[in-house]
């Protein structure tokens, strides 16, 4: 994985995420929002999810790649984690959790947002807002879950 660079990300307080959404509704012409990203248990919450793990990475330019907990802990052997409702990534309003993290200045230039569902050990489904994450998805599952070899789909 030469030239890539990742870390876990969590949002700095300000601007905070509420009003980077606010901000990004005016800018598409929106009137309301029914919901926003939000700092929540040390990661990015959005509606009834769990908060989502966040890693930035930098290839070309800014991504920023959301990972549910539980699927992680899921690949453990044994391990018993509760699911997440069947279809949540389909289901998920990815413009309205991705256009505020885009625009987060700590981007420079903006950033393309991936949201990852495990569908088993090294498996994977993603749904990005952006430009492709190329193999930075797999480089981030690999760090964090300790299975070597992902291969995944748009």
């Amino acid at each position: 994985m030469d030239g890539i660079f990742l870390e876990p990300w969590l949002p700095p307080p300000e601007p905070g995420l509420a009003r980077l959404a606010m901000e990004a509704a005016d800018e598409a012409g929106l009137r309301s929002l029914d919901r926003w990203p939000e700092f929540r248990k040390g990661g990015i919450g959005f509606g009834d999810l769990p908060p989502f793990l966040a890693w930035h990475g930098v290839r070309g330019g800014h991504h920023l790649i959301l990972v549910q907990p539980r699927e992680v802990g899921a690949l453990v052997p044994g391990a018993r984690a509760p699911g997440l409702p069947e279809g949540w990534l389909e289901d998920l309003d990815l413009e309205a959790l991705a256009r505020p993290l885009a625009r987060h200045p700590g981007f420079p230039g903006g950033a393309s947002v991936h949201v990852v569902r495990i569908l088993g050990p090294g498996r994977f489904k993603v749904r990005s807002w952006g430009e492709a994450p190329g193999d930075l998805v797999a480089g981030v599952l690999g760090r964090i879950s300790g299975v070597r070899d992902w291969s995944g789909s748009a």
